[in-house]
């Protein structure tokens, strides 16, 4: 996994969650000013055109539009925030968990440790971990049954593997089987 320090991932979620908040204080702000900047307006009388008011009335209103579009696009903008911030938290919690998991081991797994048949659990991507059965054991890799015949099998380095299942017993500690 790149960059499986789990403090680093830690400290990102947290400047994305304090970015996330900002920006809806931001957003929160700009939505008062547009809705203040429409006050002239809140009676209900309508743009009379000829009188002296007409001209500057279209401004302000014109302005309180543009201002109003500001706040939406800040509004956008914080709920993109939010959702990488979200997506940063997850990030961070899958790494301290692989961490902690990994941390756990004595050594690494080896090609000796596995046979065709093996139920793995491996890591699939930064926040996943995918179970499958083992088809062959490579020098460097596990090719994994795909369910597709043959089409889809994946292959997957031995860094990845994090635990190991046959006849019902789970290892997770590669060392147990010594």
């Amino acid at each position: 996994m790149p960059n499986q320090d789990p403090n680093a991932a830690r400290r990102r979620a947290e400047a994305a969650e304090q970015r996330a908040d900002r920006l809806k204080a931001e957003a929160e702000r700009r939505s008062q000013q547009a809705s203040n900047m429409y006050g002239r307006f809140a009676g209900g009388q309508p743009l009379l055109r000829g009188h002296h008011s007409y001209r500057s009335a279209r401004r302000d209103k014109a302005r309180a539009d543009a201002a109003s579009e500001r706040a939406i696009d800040a509004f956008k903008e914080a709920q993109r925030a939010d959702q990488h911030a979200r997506w940063a938290r997850i990030t961070a919690d899958a790494k301290t968990e692989m961490a902690e998991r990994l941390s756990k081991r004595d050594r690494s797994w080896t090609p000796a440790d596995f046979q065709p048949g093996d139920i793995v659990g491996v890591r699939t991507f930064q926040t996943s971990v995918d179970t499958y059965r083992v088809k062959r054991v490579n020098k460097k890799t596990l090719t994994l049954d795909g369910g597709g015949g043959g089409w889809d099998d994946p292959k997957r380095e031995y860094d990845r593997v994090l635990s190991r299942t046959r006849d019902g017993v789970t290892v997770t500690n590669p060392a147990d089987l010594d």
